[in-house]
């Protein structure tokens, strides 16, 4: 499953929201994209909440202030063991001419499987 792409621009506020939580960065840090998050709907949730079990992104070209970026997250990995189904969720930033900037990679664990949204 896939969300459909959401274009974000970056401001100054962005940055400092998350400096104020992760402290000043010499560099962008490569998980900042995850703050796209809370523009981009998935199609799907989980019935109960899901725990972060890992996180990390790869940063293959810096993000600028000001530029407005493609945004998409994909669920591409499920597994299931025991009692727990343990998930692969990418978001995946792309530039103005396509080319992937970062991918934020989540695994995620909940009781039972997510579901398309209605």
């Amino acid at each position: 499953m896939k969300s459909g792409k959401v274009s974000v621009t970056i401001t100054e506020n962005m940055v400092q929201d998350f400096e104020q939580i992760f402290g000043k960065q010499g560099t962008q840090s490569p998980v900042f994209p995850m703050i796209f998050y809370r523009y981009i709907e998935v199609p799907w949730e989980a019935p109960s909440p899901p725990v972060l079990r890992k996180q990390h992104g790869t940063c293959t070209k810096q993000l600028m202030i000001g530029k407005t970026y493609q945004c998409q997250v994909i669920l591409e990995a499920e597994k299931q063991r025991r009692n727990h189904v343990f998930y692969t969720q990418c978001l995946y930033v792309y530039d103005e001419h396509g080319e992937e900037c970062v991918r934020c990679v989540s695994q995620l664990v909940t009781s039972s499987p997510l579901q398309k949204k209605k």
